[in-house]
């Protein structure tokens, strides 16, 4: 088997499928028999410029990958997936498109912050429904709940890279995450704890979901979804970031991580953090090579005696702690551009159990 990763397929589904086919893993319109593909998470929300179009094809996506044999196609949980069920749990299309109606015009300059939240009180900050979230349908929300119903999505998974295992999720697991879990800094011990915290928030709604009752789903404190004018942190929220920089890190719901709280020789792969984003935020631990590309690749957050961010994949030391980055920044980078990280292999959850 071929297998491979696709960073954050946040794009038309045509143009997921280009990609795809640009790297011989299509058979027609399905993934070719010889081919596992990983999906790191996020498969809505890709322009909120124009969301019924984004709506559509990130229903299409995801019930495409749920529609291969679970062996060949393995879906992890982002937090665009994950805010169909967290954050949007209870709104209906009609309140929805009346909270995004006046976001937007909050961001004109016509209305203000204030009147969203005496609108929506419950809803996280307006440009959360206006930009993040903006393609929100409940036909997207029971597509989610179907899918986690049918144990499709994944928190965690355990692969094979350079000869090293390696853990995958969609944003990364910090020291945070290893305490709460309380569990070794291993990667089939993390995918294992995660995965029997996800199976148990799940079969907490598990009965309301197939009577049809709206309920929201809950991973606290590993992941808390945004509400009440706050927007959302944690396991499916962070990204690394360098304090010099001046970001502000959150005690109880952070949406940025010191690489430096990576949990020592522990190597990852995850999504969710765009190069442009990095750049921005990772300041002087840049090469000057990374600082050269505006968009997309996959890179390597390595933590030694100095944190570098660099281009390229590079764990080649059995020790070192180091996170590749794999969202490729799809719908800004042409498709003949977009790599997919090839892995040895990806292990099933019966595996990393034994």
């Amino acid at each position: 088997m071929r297998t491979f990763v696709m960073g954050d397929p946040q794009a038309p589904f045509s143009k997921v499928l280009e990609v795809l086919d640009r790297h011989d893993a299509l058979a027609g319109d399905r993934l070719a028999g010889d081919v596992t593909l990983v999906s790191i998470g996020d498969h809505f929300d890709y322009d909120h410029r124009d969301p019924v179009t984004a709506s559509r094809e990130g229903v299409r996506l995801l019930r495409w990958l749920a529609d291969h044999d679970p062996h060949q196609a393995r879906i992890l949980f982002g937090n665009h997936d994950a805010a169909r069920v967290m954050e949007l749990a209870t709104i209906d299309d009609a309140e929805f498109a009346a909270a995004r109606a006046l976001a937007i015009e909050i961001d004109a300059g016509t209305r203000t912050p204030a009147e969203f939240r005496a609108a929506f009180p419950e809803l996280p900050p307006h440009g959360v429904i206006g930009r993040d979230y903006a393609s929100f349908t409940a036909e997207q929300r029971a597509l989610v709940i179907d899918v986690l119903l049918a144990g499709r999505f994944e928190l965690a998974i355990v692969g094979e890279l350079a000869g090293r295992d390696v853990l995958l999720t969609h944003a990364g697991v910090t020291s945070r995450e290893v305490a709460m879990l309380g569990c070794t800094a291993e990667p089939s011990a993390l995918a294992a704890a995660l995965a029997h915290h996800f199976v148990a928030a799940i079969d907490g709604v598990r009965s309301e979901w197939q009577r049809g009752a709206l309920a929201p789903l809950s991973l606290e404190p590993l992941h808390v979804a945004g509400g009440a004018g706050e927007e959302g942190g944690g396991l499916l929220y962070h990204r690394p970031s360098n304090p010099a920089s001046g970001s502000t890190f959150h005690p109880t719901r952070p949406r940025r991580f010191d690489p430096r709280a990576l949990p020592a020789g522990l190597a990852q792969i995850a999504g969710h953090s765009g190069h442009a984003k990095c750049v921005a935020e990772l300041g002087a631990w840049v090469t000057d090579a990374a600082r050269a590309r505006k968009h997309g690749g996959i890179r390597t957050l390595k933590v030694a005696a100095d944190v570098t961010y660099d281009l390229g994949v590079a764990i080649d030391d059995a020790t070192v702690t180091a996170m590749i980055l794999v969202d490729g920044e799809l719908r800004r980078v042409p498709a003949s551009e977009v790599a997919l990280l090839a892995l040895g292999t990806v292990y099933t959850n019966e595996t990393c159990d034994a």
